[in-house]
């Protein structure tokens, strides 16, 4: 896929080394992107291919940022600057990024403005709009490059709207589909078992909360009713409690057992 989207018929990349684990989007609020992946090729170069999905103002000023945290990578302490490594930055987005231009691919270098030549190829930022790739699907599968089927591969996986466009950009397509069809399966996979671990030790992180809550709202009540000198103070903590547990979500049952009374008074207590 690497060498696929970089044009790397001359020097392909044959292996990398995995620098983070496909950090796809964690929870709901992380809508920019789903996709970050670090590597480095067996070359030295470091990579950083991500995938997002909605724009901000701050796209742009966020991807210099984190490739400068990059570079300063790119070298390891006491070495000698000669040796810095390539950095190679890849962006795949499912939004219009460069109006200016309608070409899909963009790459981006350090060069002299007047007479474009190359400051140094040691940077790279790529920039891959897929909006761009087949805008109205004007072509078929069969007149897309093999690049432009991947990305449009990439753009409809998943939408049950283009089940006959999928088939024909699977069939025409190289390996790299078939290889990120069968990821995106894993992952698909993966991420529901994750979500259903996720939701099981919050369920049991929630009863731990209630039931410390139960025990030192318990320990309170008694140690008001005993400076009152009454023994009315902890049944009223205890009414409070129960009411407040009920009020969460926590079965009557449940809330009797934890507070060591019967059924019956919990119900009651709840029906005052």
């Amino acid at each position: 896929m690497l060498n696929l989207i970089l044009d790397r018929k001359d020097n392909p990349i044959t292996a990398i080394i995995y620098k983070n684990p496909f950090n796809v989007r964690e929870n709901e609020t992380q809508k920019e992107s789903i996709l970050d992946i670090k590597a480095e090729t067996e070359q030295g170069e470091l990579l950083d291919l991500e995938i997002h999905l909605l724009y901000d103002a701050d796209f742009i000023h966020r991807n210099i940022y984190y490739h400068g945290g990059m570079i300063t990578q790119a070298l390891e302490s006491g070495e000698e600057y000669v040796k810095i490594k390539k950095t190679i930055s890849i962006f795949i987005v499912d939004f219009c990024l460069f109006p200016q231009t309608d070409q899909y691919a963009s790459k981006f270098l350090f060069k002299e403005e007047r007479e474009n030549f190359v400051l140094t190829e040691l940077v790279e930022l790529h920039y891959l709009e897929l909006p761009k790739v087949n805008p109205g699907r004007k072509k078929t599968a069969g007149e897309l490059t093999k690049l432009e089927r991947y990305l449009e591969y990439l753009r409809c996986a998943g939408d049950a709207s283009c089940r006959e466009y999928l088939e024909d950009l699977r069939s025409q397509g190289g390996k790299e589909i078939a290889m990120t069809e069968k990821l995106l399966r894993k992952a698909t996979a993966d991420e529901i078992v994750r979500e259903q671990a996720i939701a099981r030790d919050k369920f049991r992180l929630q009863q731990h909360c209630r039931e410390v809550q139960f025990k030192k709202g318990l320990t309170q009540a008694f140690q008001d009713g005993q400076k009152e000198g009454i023994s009315q103070g902890k049944e009223e903590g205890q009414k409070e409690l129960v009411r407040n547990l009920a009020a969460s979500g926590m079965e009557r049952q449940q809330i009797a057992r934890m507070a060591k009374l019967s059924l019956e008074t919990v119900e009651a207590w709840l029906k005052g």
